[in-house]
This record gives structure tokens, sequence and C-alpha cells, in this order.
């Protein structure tokens, strides 16, 4: 079985329910980065890690074994492997006040 290991950075923290940074183990079904940010958006709903298929809008970097993934022609699509280190790190603007 498949065991991806997963870091998450983020700004926003929810005690006792989402306090980065995180790293989590993703075991089974997940084969591409895509797979990944599907099972983060499952994980913790309230952020955005992935909107229409895409990176979400709270997603400013996402790095396979350092490299980001924009330095991938297959983009989110890109293949992991057993081993492999993601990180992902998700950054929510701070609301405006008034």
């Amino acid at each position: 079985m498949m065991k991806i290991r997963v870091r998450v950075d983020s700004n926003l923290r929810i005690s006792n329910v989402f306090e980065p940074p995180l790293t989590l183990e993703m075991r089974g079904e997940v084969n591409t980065l895509k797979d990944v940010l599907g099972k983060l958006s499952e994980q913790y709903p309230y952020l955005r890690f992935m909107e229409k298929g895409e990176m979400g809008d709270d997603l400013h970097h996402l790095y396979l074994n350092g490299e980001s993934h924009f330095s991938f022609p297959e983009g989110l699509n890109r293949k992991i492997t057993d081993g492999d280190t993601i990180r992902v790190e998700a950054y929510m603007d701070p609301l405006a006040g008034g």
C-alpha cells in the first residue's frame, strides 16, 4: 500500500480542529497531486484546496519532493509514488471588517 507524507502550512487556525503545520500520512487511492488536494478538501472543507477540479483560491503553493507543481508539464495530474513528500501552503485572505 502506498504511503504519502503531506505537510499542510496555513495561516488559518481552528482550535482543536485545524492547527497547522500539520503532517498527515495518506494511504490508498491517491495517485496524483489532484487526488491529494481532493482528500484534503474532504478532510478540511473550510479551506479551498480545490475548486472545479483546479487549485483552489486558498492554495498558494504546492510542492512535490521540494519541486513546485508549476514546474511539472502535467500540473496537478502529476503522478505520485510511495514515499513522496508533498507540502501544501494554504493561506486565507483576512476578512475585511467594517
